[in-house]
């Protein structure tokens, strides 16, 4: 009887595990990636992901900026201790619908509410949002009509 109790537990635990890791592998238009919300201080995201594989800093036009650089997902801090950007290249965060890095444009165009797609400055991406100061935007590159990006960010200009 012990031995089918630690059988069950067992596979409720790794049922768990996949279902956890699956949920955390997600893209949320307008509000995080890999479960990381725009807003989320240095230390939430830390707490969250644990330690970045490299860390990255600088400063632009905007002021000085911190990159934590995970597997799945890069959080970067414009000018202060909230996460203003999230990017991703890992075809393991879609959406709900199954969108994100590797998916084709007629895929993103199913699978996208309210999406514009533009090419311009040499660049195909489609975009959830308003390009405009203080605002989110969620923006879908492609290149060859696949998904080779997605970005969340605040617009800072």
């Amino acid at each position: 009887m012990k031995r089918l109790q630690l059988l069950v537990l067992g596979a409720l635990v790794l049922a768990a595990l996949i279902l956890s890791s699956a949920a955390s592998a997600a893209i949320v238009p307008q509000s995080s990636i890999a479960g990381i919300k725009l807003g989320m201080s240095e230390s939430a995201v830390k707490a969250k992901l644990g330690a970045p594989l490299r860390v990255r800093s600088g400063s632009n036009l905007f002021g000085h900026w911190r990159r934590l650089v995970y597997g799945r997902v890069t959080v970067s801090f414009q000018n202060g201790n909230k996460a203003t950007s999230l990017t991703t290249k890992s075809s393991l965060e879609k959406t709900a619908n199954g969108v994100g890095v590797g998916s084709t444009l007629a895929q993103l165009r199913v699978g996208l509410r309210g999406e514009q797609c533009k090419r311009e400055f040499g660049v195909h991406h489609c975009w959830i949002g308003r390009w405009e100061p203080g605002r989110a935007i969620t923006d879908f590159r492609l290149k060859n009509s696949r998904v080779t990006q997605v970005a969340l960010a605040y617009v800072l200009d």
